[in-house]
């Protein structure tokens, strides 16, 4: 891929600003009808998918970027992917996101990148995760309590933000597989970063290696579906695996998904009242950006008309009922919806907590104030990206609300 491949849909804005707001028959007040974190941070129409794509555009057609301050707007965008599926759904189907980590990666490349990003490469070089944790210590958190097989046809994929970071979301998706009497094996040794980050941040060489040591890994432990409880890396093994290793010969779950099937089962049971009043947070990269890639060659037409057709990537199929049935299935647990919800979610800032802290709790901290607008008592979700920024918002200003990774609010609930 190149940003010369993408010309096109560059050409074909017409700055109509729907990458920006949602649109106006979705939006439900002035104070939460943002949809693009930078630009609701900055105000400038450069910190946006319009103004990063003119970046992409210049770079294109006049040659390198070598602005510090462009770099640095390049790099601001969290990825949340609502402008790619914007302006899919009401304008141009132009493939927004895959431009700006194309231009990204085409920065990279040519040695343009924050110092923190290169930090990252390194840690995953040295270590096969992104905080420089040594490898050995990855499953340090697997207790005798768990007794994971050496094959079955399910394999769990914990990722490194879990592994190091939030452990007790691993626990917790263990417990509940022991609940439901489900055969399952662990990657062990063999389970390296997803690298998702390093490819939303541009550094395809590093990811390229990790997504294809991981495919032939879990090629080797025989299972035929993935689990995962990481929104990140459920998006990652969806949308970018494919472009890097080709069609997956395996199943990508969600443990939401996963447990959703228990309850229908009658597998598991959620028996115990959790008296509490909660909101959901859709994680990006489990529901807008949580479909999976199918490539496309061919060409394109007058009006756009793409011959062969083309599987596009809407964001409207990713997971969204499957944990908000499972919360209206806990006793005495009361579901209450924010205004930016499903595609329309906003971003909680903790995917590029690495390259720009201060800007990163700000968007959860914005998201705080959407949940605290329902008179949520807790934030749920499903990623522990999620948790980690979310919590550090909540102790920023010693804010009451709480926050639960689903997970945890089902083992809470078995009976």
């Amino acid at each position: 891929m190149s940003l010369e491949r993408y010309k096109r849909d560059m050409e074909c804005c017409t700055r109509c600003g729907f990458c920006k707001l949602i649109s106006g028959p979705m939006q439900k007040s002035w104070r939460f009808n943002a949809a693009c974190p930078i630009h609701k941070r900055y105000g400038f129409d450069a910190y946006s998918a319009q103004g990063i794509l003119d970046i992409a555009y210049a770079v294109l057609t006049e040659g390198k970027l070598d602005s510090k301050k462009l770099m640095d707007i390049v790099y601001s965008c969290t990825t949340c992917g609502y402008c790619d599926y914007a302006c899919k759904w009401v304008h141009a189907n132009a493939e927004v996101l895959d431009i700006i980590l194309e231009l990204r990666a085409q920065l990279a490349s040519s040695g343009i990148a924050p110092a923190s990003h290169k930090r990252l490469v390194e840690n995953v070089e040295k270590h096969n995760n992104i905080y420089g944790n040594p490898h050995n210590r990855r499953f340090e958190w697997l207790s005798e309590e768990f007794t994971p097989s050496k094959k079955a046809s399910i394999a769990y994929f914990v990722g490194c933000t879990t592994s190091y970071l939030k452990p007790e979301i691993a626990q917790a998706t263990l417990k509940i597989l022991k609940a439901a009497g489900v055969d399952y094996t662990l990657l062990g040794p063999d389970e390296y970063c997803c690298g998702g980050i390093l490819w939303r941040i541009g550094q395809r060489d590093a990811a390229k290696r990790l997504m294809e040591h991981n495919v032939e890994a879990i090629r080797k432990s025989g299972a035929n579906i993935l689990l995962l409880s990481c929104a990140h890396c459920y998006g990652t093994f969806k949308r970018e695996y494919p472009k890097v290793t080709g069609a997956l010969d395996f199943k990508v779950l969600h443990v939401s998904e996963l447990v959703k099937s228990f309850i229908e089962e009658g597998r598991i049971k959620l028996t115990k009242s959790i008296d509490m009043r909660v909101t959901y947070h859709d994680p990006c990269l489990l529901g807008r950006l949580g479909e999976y890639y199918v490539p496309w060659e061919g060409k394109v037409k007058m009006f756009g008309l793409h011959e062969p057709s083309k599987t596009w990537l809407f964001g409207s199929n990713g997971v969204y009922a499957p944990p908000r049935e499972i919360l209206k299935a806990i006793p005495g647990l009361q579901l209450v919806e924010m205004e930016r919800i499903r595609e329309y979610a906003w971003c909680c800032g903790g995917g590029f907590m690495e390259a720009s802290p201060d800007l990163a709790l700000w968007t959860a901290q914005e998201r705080i104030e959407e949940a605290k607008s329902v008179a949520a008592e807790a934030i749920v979700s499903c990623c522990p990206h999620c948790a980690i920024n979310f919590e550090k918002a909540i102790a920023s200003r010693k804010e009451s609300i709480g926050y639960y990774d689903l997970v945890q609010l089902i083992v809470r609930s078995l009976g």
